[in-house]
């Protein structure tokens, strides 16, 4: 019997919510714990795409148990039966080998941690015969010690992350260059002309927005393709409501955007404004199309934008301008840097910019607070050190 191959699929219910799901390749059938894990414990605590990727990590060990432990993961759980140190090991190398084996590179040490924690999370779960179903040989406390002796174990095969690469925002003169070659101008009788080597004329003033809603509004790309049309100002408001939308039954997208933090209202600049209002009102192609979805940003045939084209999007972008690497995490970093420095001597600084990031953790504000605080150091210093010595050779004689 060949073993089975796990892959994810997403499902929609009539409620809107999306509902990742590991199944067998072969059968269809899903893999039963984790299902069990999924739909009773992590749906209610984290967001669909969050799960999705969770499922994945589980994947990876279910594949584990049938190639290389060669026991059913399902069954041999269920039986209450617990895994060795030994099988911990061995599954802990199967998922850095075979990270390299598939990717050519080696797993990143954040990602592998988080890879173990996902483990960790399902074995502790899977330990108490309540949860899993099935039955148990141990006593409440021999559950507990073993509880105890995974963490301990998953913790002492975690590795340290080191410092990783610090993504450089985009310059004054980069953002130049991008619209230079996607933004419109006006033409001779007021009419907006775009690059002709840029997009279509279907797609070129949604993806010269998308553009600018992300570098203005420092949004998130799970929180740019969620916009509606609800979320821009009426009236004499002049914000932009970024609001969280999970499981909403009119987004017909299989994967849904998250936006996984705080909603809230960011002013935006009347030119800003002035050109969504154009997109939205404009006849197509160059406009949006109308009544097929409530979200903002559509396509051709006036579905939501989806992450996939939302990525495409981006790296067009990247490509028509020279600009490499681009993406729209780079764009809301570059807007959080420059955020940081305007707020940094503000007492409240960081509380304000924490609202508008739309962050639930003050460790990331703070990261980028302290980076502008870091760049203001070095430029006293270096004024400082200039102060002290002639500036030139014939001072020094």
């Amino acid at each position: 019997m060949n073993p089975p191959e796990f892959r994810l699929v997403n499902l929609v219910l009539d409620t809107g919510e999306r509902l990742p799901c590991l199944v067998d390749k072969q059968t269809w059938l899903p893999a039963r714990l984790a299902t069990r894990w999924a739909v009773r414990w992590r749906r209610y605590r984290v967001q669909a795409s969050t799960l999705a990727s969770i499922l994945r990590v589980l994947g990876k060990m279910y594949d584990w148990a049938w190639r290389i432990a060669e026991l059913d993961l399902d069954q041999y759980l269920t039986d209450g039966r617990l895994l060795t140190p030994q099988q911990l090991e061995s599954l802990a190398a199967h998922l850095r080998e075979n990270a390299t084996v598939l990717d050519g590179l080696t797993i990143a040490p954040h990602t592998y941690n988080t890879h173990i924690s996902v483990i960790e999370d399902f074995l502790k779960w899977s330990l108490y015969p309540a949860n899993r179903g099935g039955v148990t040989s141990f006593s409440l406390e021999e559950l507990s010690a073993e509880r105890e002796y995974l963490t301990l174990f998953f913790h002492s095969i975690r590795v340290s992350g080191g410092q990783s690469q610090r993504l450089q925002p985009l310059t004054e003169a980069e953002i130049k260059q991008i619209r230079d070659a996607i933004q419109p101008h006006p033409g001779s009788k007021g009419e907006w002309i775009f690059p002709n080597n840029a997009f279509s004329t279907s797609t070129a003033l949604r993806n010269w927005l998308m553009f600018e809603v992300a570098y203005e509004l420092g949004l998130r790309r799970g929180e740019l393709l969620k916009l509606r049309l609800d979320s821009l100002p009426r009236g004499r408001e002049e914000s932009i409501l970024v609001r969280r939308l999970p499981d909403d039954p009119h987004d017909n997208r299989a994967r849904e955007p998250a936006v996984k933090t705080a909603e809230r209202k960011l002013p935006a600049s009347r030119n800003l404004l002035q050109a969504l209002r154009h997109y939205v009102t404009a006849p197509p192609p160059a406009g949006r199309i109308h009544g097929q979805s409530p979200y903002l940003f559509v396509t051709r045939q006036g579905n939501p934008v989806a992450i996939d084209t939302a990525q495409d999007i981006i790296r067009a972008i990247g490509q028509h301008s020279g600009i490499q690497p681009l993406s729209w995490h780079r764009l809301r970093h570059t807007w959080a840097e420059r955020m940081a420095e305007a707020l940094l001597d503000q007492p409240n600084g960081m509380d304000i910019l924490m609202y508008l990031g739309g962050w639930s953790h003050p460790g990331s504000p703070k990261r980028y607070i302290q980076n502008a605080l870091a760049r203001q150091s070095a430029q006293f210093l270096a004024q400082y050190q200039n102060d002290l010595y002639p500036s030139t050779a014939e001072d020094i004689r």
